[in-house]
């Protein structure tokens, strides 16, 4: 399976107009693997499948490269002008506690 390379992996998740945080919520797949993902570390073949598989369910169609082009995505969900970018259902992020400094 040809996995997208990170940058297409990140601008498929903001072209479907998700936080790292959303994608964990409707994924299940964590957060610190998504930016692992996103930054291109090594060992995450899994997690990029797993990603790769959620946009792809989510109306994005990655295009490999061919003919002398790089890489292309396609948002299936914006058909038209006013077309949300993608359908998933609203989800309440939990929010993440920062470490205080002392």
């Amino acid at each position: 399976m040809l996995l997208p390379p990170p940058i297409m992996m990140k601008l498929a998740r903001e072209f479907l107009g998700l936080s790292q945080e959303m994608v964990e919520a409707h994924s299940g797949i964590s957060r610190s693997s998504i930016q692992r993902v996103e930054r291109g570390a090594a060992g995450m073949l899994n997690s990029a499948a797993e990603l790769k598989k959620f946009y792809a369910n989510n109306g994005i169609v990655f295009l490999p490269p061919e003919n002398g082009r790089g890489w292309g995505i396609v948002n299936n969900n914006a058909v038209e002008d006013d077309s949300p970018l993608n359908h998933l259902p609203s989800v309440e992020l939990q929010k993440r506690s920062t470490p205080k400094v002392k």
